[in-house]
């Protein structure tokens, strides 16, 4: 079997390293601005290198130079989705980190090339097109499409844009019949929180905070009327159902539905992990609102692994 190197742009905690390295790969690098994620992607793959850098001043070699070959490199790359959020109320303009990403695998023209982001994303026609143009310049087949994580095994409902492009003729196919987890099923077996399980901890919640979420019934309650604007800010999850969407603020109560189904307190940044697809020996390194920020901006690592099983289909 060919082996598949990996290096991750934009990598955060890693998540994406992750599930293609479950489906037999080889990550080489992660590169990432942001300091504490380079900390956790070395933890969690010590035979891999962590750069912390500005995309704007990585080249291609700087890539090359990690890996033993572009022909078994899969080049994964997440630009940052905010810009392309329902959330972020402003036109996006440029974005440079996008720009950049186009140059790298321009100069790289990698066998593989793997981009996860906001389904939203392809409503910045300029980018979508500029992305696809450059991808059809250089000879790419692309499989795109809008996928739940849900279908992955991802106990989470999480809507995101996958494209898939390689030099090779391929055809991915989606799943259909994966048993769907629930919150339940994934978090249900965790005490309240424990610093003897890594991560397993939460944001304190104010006195009035811990009334609300007192008041609030068990197994998916509400504290608003559910016609009132953002009624799901400070509810609970629904025990027997995928969780909401895991953002970067899910540990904290008055954020959306991050309230615990049955304890009074959000859940925790290892049950928010888990709710991503993580496994329980996945160590996220930094203070407590940066490890929230890398399990919410993650790619679900089922997800990355499903992919990485379709490459090798046509490896």
């Amino acid at each position: 079997m060919k082996m598949f190197e990996v290096a991750e742009i934009f990598c955060g905690a890693g998540g994406m390293s992750l599930g293609l390295q479950n489906s037999g790969m080889t990550p080489r690098v992660g590169i990432d601005l942001n300091p504490y994620c380079i900390s956790t992607y070395k933890r969690n793959f010590k035979n891999s290198t962590g750069v912390v850098a500005d995309i704007a001043n990585i080249r291609a070699n700087d890539i090359l130079s990690c890996v033993q070959s572009r022909e078994s490199l899969v080049l994964a790359g997440c630009p940052p989705c905010q810009p392309f959020s329902r959330l972020h109320r402003k036109e996006c303009g440029e974005v440079p980190e996008f720009d950049h990403y186009l140059r790298l695998i321009w100069s790289i023209r990698p066998e593989w090339i793997v981009f996860e982001n906001v389904p939203r994303m392809r409503a910045w026609t300029e980018l979508w097109e500029r992305l696809q143009y450059r991808l059809d310049r250089m000879g790419y087949n692309c499989q795109i499409s809008v996928i739940d994580a849900n279908d992955f095994g991802v106990p989470q409902r999480r809507q995101r844009l996958i494209l898939v492009a390689s030099p090779n003729d391929f055809q991915i196919t989606w799943p259909s019949t994966i048993p769907r987890l629930t919150v339940r099923n994934s978090i249900g077996h965790l005490p309240f929180a424990s610093t003897a399980i890594p991560n397993h901890v939460t944001m304190a919640l104010s006195r009035d905070n811990l009334a609300r979420i007192r008041r609030t019934s068990s197994n998916g309650g509400i504290s608003k009327p559910a016609d009132a604007p953002f009624h799901d800010s400070y509810a609970r999850m629904h025990w027997d159902e995928p969780s909401p969407t895991i953002t970067t603020k899910c540990i904290s109560y008055s954020n959306g539905r991050f309230g615990h189904p049955h304890f009074d307190r959000a859940v925790t940044v290892r049950e928010a992990a888990i709710l991503q697809g993580f496994p329980m020996d996945f160590r996220f390194e930094g203070p407590l609102k940066e490890t929230a920020r890398q399990v919410g901006n993650a790619v679900p690592p089922p997800v990355a692994h499903w992919i990485g099983k379709q490459i090798y289909q046509h490896a």
